[in-house]
């Protein structure tokens, strides 16, 4: 009854939202991610009911699938730039597996499918969106500095150190939130993981610690996978030549 009753707020809250964003041109938008978050997240809790009792690699399955939609997604926020695409895959999945396998290396979590497919989403999920909000704005940047990055180009410099400023100004802007997030945990808000688990009955200072390691584990994966996207598809905003390229949105 209680899950019918959170479904039923869901949708009237989503409902709400996007009448009132109409206003700023984007109630369609809202209204269809809305729609397509309930209708996903119900798939996904059928889907994991199954993959519960699946042996480990279809869990392997499944967050390698997650990290080719995130990259899909981060690739969209470009502009479909050449070469974002591969990049885009390549830096949220090194980031989101290199922290995933201390958990379980170390014994935080079982090996076990329960435990290795919320974990990875959270970090996969976390990095598609830093990485969609450096790539947007590493793209902002180079298109606001046109004159400068030119420049630097003209006096003799390589593409890289041309664009270095708004590469660095790219990630700082994609991690505000999360280092706003770190200065106030505990004192602002209560995390997801967190909360989850004290609902669940967990001690605080074990839904306390694990949530430290998760949140920290997060802002790590964030910073390299949006370092290793714009060093990698910087190219994308350049021609063969080392031109900027004049096509960009």
């Amino acid at each position: 009854m209680n899950e019918l009753i959170a479904l039923a707020l869901t949708v009237i809250l989503v409902m709400l939202a996007a009448a009132y964003a109409r206003r700023f041109g984007i109630g369609k938008e809202i209204s269809l991610s809305g729609t397509r978050s309930i209708v996903q997240i119900l798939i996904l809790a059928s889907i994991i009911l199954v993959l519960f009792k699946l042996p480990l690699y279809w869990s392997l399955i499944v967050l390698l699938t997650m990290v080719a939609i995130a990259g899909h997604t981060t690739y969209t926020r470009s502009g479909k730039l050449d070469k974002v695409f591969p990049a885009a895959i390549f830096s949220i999945a090194s980031a989101s597996l290199l922290m995933l396998v201390p958990f379980f290396l170390f014994g935080i979590f079982p090996l076990e499918p329960q435990y290795l497919i919320p974990t990875g989403s959270i970090l996969i999920g976390n990095t598609m969106n830093v990485s969609s909000l450096a790539i947007d704005r590493y793209r902002g940047e180079i298109k606001n500095r046109r004159n400068e990055v030119e420049a630097y180009l003209a006096l003799g410099a390589g593409p890289k150190v041309a664009a270095s400023a708004c590469l660095k100004q790219g990630i700082l802007s994609a991690l505000i939130p999360s280092i706003d997030n770190m200065k106030n945990l505990g004192l602002v808000w209560i995390p997801g993981v967190m909360t989850g688990m004290l609902l669940a009955g967990a001690s605080p200072f074990t839904a306390a610690s694990i949530q430290i390691a998760i949140f920290t584990s997060i802002f790590a994966a964030d910073l390299m996978a949006s370092n290793l996207l714009l060093h990698y598809s910087t190219s994308s905003f350049f021609t063969g030549a080392a031109q900027l390229r004049e096509d960009l949105e």
